[in-house]
């Protein structure tokens, strides 16, 4: 039998919901609404005078603050989670800046109008925005959310008085949860009516949200809260009394709060009285994503009874400044601050955490003259400094912005960042380690960083890890400080050739290379304070066969939920491990990364094709590449599998329609709660489908290598193409952050390109399709008969093949293994030499070529040994057409 590989596409993909286009002078109108019949100018004029928006891009002095709908993308600000658009509604004074999303879809897994989906402080003109808020519903009961189908401007703050936003509407479905369990039902169809109001004061950083909920139904225990989807690759999620999410200590919940990275950027929520509680709500809804959660304690509604949820957005430089405000308005407290230096001179960016008898209170930042102030809640208070930083170095330019997903489809004007001009970094000390702990007033001095600075000889991008030479000397309390990096002092990504890392004083180990093509360099070092030490790196090209590229077929960055890596930074990572095609595979989202490649100097090295994870949790996680954006679609038109799916073969059948003629449809991680394997029971051992309602044949690839592990997946590749099937199998990293198996894991692409930037995603999906690949965790494998290329290939009779492996000089590969039908047939040694293999038999087989080795790739990935696989070669002994030696699945026992 021929081997099923694509389908007829039957329908196309569900059509969603658009806006029409509106004249930015129907805005207000249509999107926003009015006030009765008559209405008046929020905020002063008479009540007879139509509402005019005031133009929300006016910057503001003291004493100001507006509330109007955006008509001008200048009105707008970036951040990774930027997601406004023209006719929400913006709210701000001159320290904050707030989006309230208008009755419009939204992106990321929740359509519903009414959230803050923007946040920010007010930045100097040409400074990058630093929004990091996803989403933010509120949430009563476990799964219903405030799905507003009014949003109003009750007060612009023109009459100087407060600035208010209303919206309203009723409690509806998460669906994100629905659609996850694929049952509509699991969250009851009660009726609530919920009315939230947003107050802005001028020269506040704190924004009140106070929700009136309206119980319609039978008598109801209810939990109200807050639920914040957020951008934790850029920013640390923290709890009072606990610190960091590491930390062990007991979370109080005075507030739920987050930190960038780098200082960039602090939000908080505060509940209005008494504390958020801490119970297995937010615990099951941080299963979904990052996500931060603020709720009451539950209590029982009624019909026709009330429940007012009362809380404070605050947006700041640190989070020291926003507890500051929270306990001035709670009628004041106790100022304590302190100094921080370095080598005798003020440390601006230390983090200054500050303890009372709970644990973490708040957490400043020292300014430019070292020192911290924090209102607190009373005596007895503790602090210590770190500069450690994630010791994460990344070669973009200071104040680099954050790259939302859908950057450049944006209305003009509007702030989502760039990387070609750069603007000043917020303080941010690196390197700098931690102190002991201080009393309030005491001053604690910190030791200035050393310096490694690498040189790369080609100019070219690469990785840098500097380890310990004899373990981590200081390893930190976990509540305050991140852990390190892969567990190393500092790994550094170069773009140009040229990195410098901080570290603290010490001895190294630097290890610099650029994946598994290429050669290595490690040095060891010893670097003091404010000592820079060189390292020189010549990086060899070892291992290039001619008419192919590397590929990573699937990764991750910011615009997944849980990303951990910015998508410039995933680019710029992928570049420095020899990455040569970047798969943008993001959860749920169409982003387009190849916009960024020129900025950051890397199209000679690399390209990017654009792509999709999607992610059903009950029917496994698939790929769709290469795709294009649909601008006029939420999520630049991802499949949104949580609205519904009938059935896995049916939904696949619509993945074909979506990619097109010449994409793929990639089966990701095989097996496990999010591999359709699993989900439909296939038992490679009886070539059976247990649940063929999970189960889809409509697939043109399948993951044989993830992160580094294939044994589970591998018996199901040899199944299928001993049945008939011809899955493309891929190596693929499935990286979320810097590591994760980036680099160490990829697929060998047959391409006829000069340069990666000459792959078009046309011809990159054909050559997927075809499936002639080698997937590779370290080697490359020739496999040739009488010179053709093999993988994936036909030949007749009885068949040599030619066996030889490439690889760079830290790759070491001394076995072979022949698969034949499925089964493993002979077991080989390898020693760097071709080995010819006799396809010979009576009937006719397919071939799988397996090369391994038992000795870790030292020194660039150390703890991981080689294997490669080259895809299936099928032998018809006749020359009649080739038979499969097993039968089709079968499908329902």
């Amino acid at each position: 039998m021929k081997p099923p590989r694509r389908p007829p596409a039957r329908a196309p993909l569900r059509p969603h919901l658009r806006l029409p286009a509106l004249l930015p002078g129907l805005l207000p109108a249509l999107l926003v609404g009015c006030r009765g019949d008559d209405p008046g100018k929020p905020g002063g004029g008479a009540d007879s005078d139509p509402w005019v928006s005031p133009d929300v891009s006016e910057r503001l002095g003291p004493g100001e603050v507006r509330a109007g709908i955006v008509a001008d993308g200048a009105a707008l600000f970036g951040g990774t989670s930027a997601e406004g658009r023209e006719g929400d509604v913006k709210i701000y004074n001159d320290r904050v800046q707030f989006i309230v999303q208008a009755a419009r879809p939204g992106d990321y897994y929740e359509d519903a109008a009414g959230g803050v989906i923007d946040a920010d402080v007010v930045r100097p003109e040409g400074e990058p925005g630093r929004d990091l808020i996803d989403e933010l519903w509120v949430m009563v009961g476990l799964g219903r959310i405030l799905a507003a189908t009014e949003v109003e401007v009750l007060n612009d703050g023109t009459d100087g008085q407060p600035a208010v936003v209303q919206v309203r509407g009723p409690g509806a479905p998460l669906t994100l949860i629905t659609g996850a369990l694929e049952q509509p039902g699991f969250v009851p169809a009660l009726s609530v009516d919920l009315v939230t109001t947003y107050t802005l004061a001028p020269d506040s950083h704190l924004m009140k949200a106070e929700t009136l909920v309206t119980w319609n139904d039978a008598t109801t225990p209810i939990q109200v809260g807050d639920v914040a989807m957020v951008g934790l690759e850029v920013a640390d999620a923290l709890l009072p009394g606990r610190g960091l999410s590491d930390g062990e200590g007991t979370p109080t919940g005075a507030w739920v709060g987050l930190m960038g990275r780098q200082n960039e950027v602090a939000f908080a929520i505060f509940p209005e009285g008494g504390n958020f509680v801490q119970d297995i709500v937010g615990t099951l809804l941080g299963e979904i994503g990052p996500v931060m959660a603020g709720f009451e304690a539950s209590a029982p509604l009624s019909s026709g009874q009330t429940r007012t949820f009362v809380r404070w957005y605050g947006v700041g430089p640190d989070l020291a400044t926003l507890t500051s405000a929270r306990q001035q308005a709670l009628g004041g407290g106790v100022e304590v601050g302190g100094e921080v230096t370095a080598g005798g001179a003020p440390l601006a960016g230390a983090r200054v955490h500050v303890m009372d008898g709970a644990g973490l209170e708040t957490v400043a930042v020292t300014g430019e003259d070292g020192r911290w102030t924090a209102l607190v809640g009373g005596e007895g208070r503790s602090w210590a400094a770190t500069g450690r930083g994630h010791a994460e170095i990344v070669d973009l330019p200071s104040g680099a912005a954050w790259i939302a997903p859908y950057a450049h489809e944006v209305p003009a004007g509007a702030d989502r960042g760039t990387l070609e001009v750069g603007a000043s970094g917020a303080p941010f000390a690196e390197g700098y380690g931690a102190s002991a702990a201080a009393a309030p007033g005491d001053t604690v001095a910190l030791t200035p960083p050393g310096a490694v600075r690498v040189v790369v000889a080609d100019g070219g991008p690469a990785q840098i890890r500097v380890d310990f030479a004899a373990g981590d000397p200081a390893p930190g309390d976990r509540a305050l400080v991140p852990a390190r990096p892969g567990g190393a002092m500092a790994q550094g990504y170069a773009r140009d050739g040229e990195l410098v890392l901080p570290v603290e004083p010490g001895d190294y180990l630097v290890t610099v290379h650029r994946g598994l093509r290429y050669g290595a360099v490690t040095e060891a070092i010893s670097v003091g304070s404010g000592e820079e030490v060189v390292v020189d790196a010549a990086l060899p090209l070892q291992v290039s066969p001619a008419g192919f590229l590397t590929a990573d077929p699937h990764s991750h960055a910011a615009p997944s939920g849980d990303g951990d890596i910015g998508m410039a930074q995933r680019l710029l990572s992928h570049a420095a491990h020899g990455v040569q095609i970047h798969v943008g595979t993001d959860h749920d989202h169409v982003a387009d990364y190849r916009p960024l490649l020129e900025p950051l100097g890397l199209r000679p090295w690399m390209t990017s094709m654009v792509a999709d994870e999607v992610s059903p949790v009950l029917r496994g996680h698939v790929n769709v590449y290469p795709l294009e954006q649909v601008p006029d679609q939420p999520n630049m038109g991802a499949p949104r599998w949580w609205d519904g799916i009938t059935t896995t073969d049916a939904f696949y059948q619509e993945l074909q329609a979506r990619a097109g003629d010449n994409g793929v449809v990639q089966v990701n991680h095989p097996t496990g709660s999010s591999g359709m394997f699993t989900q439909g029971a296939y038992a490679p051992a009886t070539g059976t489908v247990g649940d063929p309602d999970r189960f889809s044949e409509a697939f043109d690839a399948m993951e044989v290598l993830n992160d580094g592990s294939y044994e589970e997946f591998l018996p199901y590749y040899l199944d299928l193409t001993a049945r008939g099937y011809a899955p493309t199998p891929t190596g693929v990293s499935d990286a979320h952050g810097y590591r994760n198996g980036a680099g160490a894991n990829l697929t060998w692409v047959p391409l006829e390109a000069a340069a990666p930037a000459d792959v078009t995603p046309a011809a990159f999906g054909a050559a997927m399709r075809a499936g002639q690949v080698v997937v590779s965790r370290g080697p490359f494998l020739d496999l040739r008969v009488d010179g053709a290329w093999a993988p994936g290939g036909t030949f007749t009779g009885s068949p040599t093949l030619t066996v030889d492996v490439r690889a760079a000089d830290w790759v070491v590969v001394d076995t072979l293994e022949l698969y034949r039908d499925g089964a493993l047939v002979d077991t080989l040694p390898y020693a760097g030499s071709p080995v010819e293999l006799e396809l010979s038999g009576a009937a006719d087989a397919v071939y799988v070529v397996v090369g391994k080795g038992s000795t870790p790739m030292a020194p660039v990935w150390p703890g991981i040994t080689p294997w490669a696989l080259g895809a299936a070669i099928r032998v018809d002994r006749a020359g009649d057409g080739w038979t499969p030696p097993l039968p089709p699945l079968a499908f329902g026992g």
